[in-house]
Formats: C-alpha cells, sequence, structure tokens
C-alpha cells in the first residue's frame, strides 16, 4: 500500500490538482490511501475564523457577567 497526502500549494490551483492526479495515475498498480487536505491557505481562513467566533463568544460572556 502506498500512503500520499497532498494539501496546501499542491492543490492550489487546477493545474496542481492535475498533477496529483498524474501523479497517482503513475501507480495505477497499487494500492492507494490518499489524504486530501485544504487548499491553499484555506487552512489559515478557517483558524482566523475560528478564532473571531471564540473571541466573539468570550466577549459576550464577559458581558453577561
Amino acid at each position: 500500500m502506498k500512503v500520499f497526502k497532498f494539501g496546501g500549494a499542491s492543490v492550489n490551483s487546477i493545474e496542481r490538482i492535475y498533477m496529483v492526479r498524474d501523479i497517482l495515475a503513475s501507480y495505477s498498480s497499487d494500492t492507494l490511501l490518499v489524504v486530501i487536505s485544504a487548499m491553499g491557505k484555506t487552512t489559515n481562513a478557517l483558524e482566523k475564523v475560528t478564532e473571531a467566533f471564540f473571541f466573539r463568544e468570550q466577549r459576550r460572556s464577559a458581558l453577561s457577567i
């Protein structure tokens, strides 16, 4: 079994996604486990949204005391 993990810059454009496809196609006779994580800069954006949510909730709690 071959294990691959792609994310970030390796899947941030259609050209790079095609490259991932080509890499995987070269192992077509093997059993594959493929993990695709967030596309380029998506993780950073999700972290900012999460931080904003928790900051808002903490502020809301502090004001209701």
